[in-house]
């Protein structure tokens, strides 16, 4: 941290260090502190030097390039004379008179110069950041949220926020972020109000909203807007009509889809039964590679947990099932995992078309994850604990948790009760 004394009065002096060059063009930073007192000049230093050190740390984190940081040193400046900033909309409407006076005080002084007083009275420029810009900016921002994700789970995250955000442009125009108002969060739920009029989802819809908040909030945060999303976002949630994933019958899996597979390549065919008897998510079984797979342990077992560059759908997702019945014999089979299939949208697609071919799916909501339901209503009918089904299924539990959980032991014993038998008849490999 520097200072400058010049005919008596101090300066802040910090020269910008070269590879900060093309975020911030100036060769080196110096603001009048308005004081010949040596002490009030090094606390008002103190907060520039606060100020700079993380603004730069954003800029590096952010990959934007700075022209103009104004509005940021202004509000360096009003916390240097104990405010905090607020635009002069709300320090008229909102403020106290005694808080007032004292701005204006501060403003008015004959040390201060135009730039306080409009940092102190609340008229700083706004950084103008239109909509358009935003998505790159949030991605710049939240890299920290692709740790152990792999492109394909990369671009299935950044595709609907991506849409959502173009769909707002689209709903309201594109606005500077700065100047968005509660009428342009209505409108843009009148325009998905349109869509799920026209057949779209409503969850689909609450998504969208819940996306361009998450967006609008993080960009305005990292560049210190003021953004008030309880206000904006206020009552904007869709109601939803709740439509589960029916599950199958375990009678009609047992008799009718375990017996129809015989046409199905092999590792499709055992994802099946692998899912019929784990209730394991595609992704997760998919995702499994040799070393989690324990065939010759005490009690046979998956352990489904997160790896480089393929993160978990939740953090409750990590554990440990026992095998049995057709997910035991899938194992055995495969014992290095599904190495045929990189993704699970490829073989999850494969599937719900064969069943849709044969006349596996009893009604059009059925599909390959009804499989998860279905184990999870084999439990419940054998009144399994809820703790155990929620372990098993890699649920949050709503409890606290205490201690390591159920053993492996238990898991096993439940399972054993609910176990499909293999059929009788060869894999096909097609």
């Amino acid at each position: 941290m520097g200072l400058l004394i010049r005919n008596g009065w101090y300066y802040y002096y910090k020269r910008v260090p070269e590879y900060l060059r093309e975020y911030n063009s100036r060769s080196f930073i110096r603001v009048a502190l308005k004081t010949k007192d040596r002490l009030e000049a090094q606390k008002k230093a103190v907060v520039y030097e606060d100020h700079y050190n993380k603004f730069w740390q954003s800029l590096v984190q952010s990959g934007i390039r700075a022209k103009d940081d104004d509005y940021k040193r202004a509000k360096a400046i009003v916390k240097a004379y104990g405010f905090a900033y607020k635009d002069a909309s709300e320090i008229a409407h909102k403020s106290s008179v005694e808080e007032i006076v004292s701005r204006l005080i501060v403003a008015k002084s004959k040390e201060n110069d135009e730039k306080t007083f409009d940092a102190v009275m609340g008229m700083a420029d706004v950084p103008s950041i239109p909509l358009s810009e935003c998505k790159e900016r949030f991605w710049n921002l939240c890299a920290d949220r692709f740790s152990n994700k792999s492109e394909h789970q990369i671009t299935k995250y950044k595709n609907p926020r991506n849409r959502s955000i173009d769909d707002f442009i689209k709903a309201i125009g594109d606005k500077d972020i700065a100047n968005i108002q509660r009428k342009d969060i209505i409108r843009f739920h009148q325009w998905l109000m349109e869509e799920i009029s026209g057949g779209k989802n409503a969850d689909t819809a609450n998504k969208k909203m819940r996306h361009v908040k998450d967006i609008l909030r993080t960009v305005a945060n990292a560049n210190e807007i003021p953004f008030d999303e309880d206000i904006l976002f206020a009552k904007t949630r869709f109601k939803l009509i709740h439509k589960s994933r029916p599950p199958f019958e375990a009678e009609y899996v047992q008799s009718k889809i375990l017996t129809s597979l015989n046409s199905l390549n092999e590792q499709a065919k055992l994802l099946i039964y692998a899912m019929a008897d784990t209730g394991a998510r595609e992704a997760e079984l998919i995702g499994l590679e040799k070393q989690d797979i324990f065939l010759d342990a005490e009690i046979p077992y998956i352990w489904i947990r997160p790896k480089d560059k393929r993160g978990l759908k939740t953090l409750h997702s990590e554990r440990q099932i026992p095998l049995v019945g057709t997910a035991l014999y899938a194992f055995q089979q495969l014992p290095s995992g599904f190495t045929r299939y990189k993704e699970a949208d490829a073989i999850s697609s494969l599937i719900n078309r064969y069943f849709t071919t044969n006349k596996l799916r009893p009604t059009e909501e059925h599909s390959l994850y009804s499989l998860r339901h279905t184990f999870k209503d084999r439990l419940r009918d054998i009144q399994a604990p809820e703790e155990i089904i929620d372990q098993l299924m890699g649920h949050r539990i709503a409890k606290p948790r205490y201690g390591r959980g159920h053993l492996l032991k238990t898991a096993h014993e439940w399972l054993q009760k609910i176990q499909f038998k293999v059929p009788d008849n060869k894999v096909a490999d097609k």
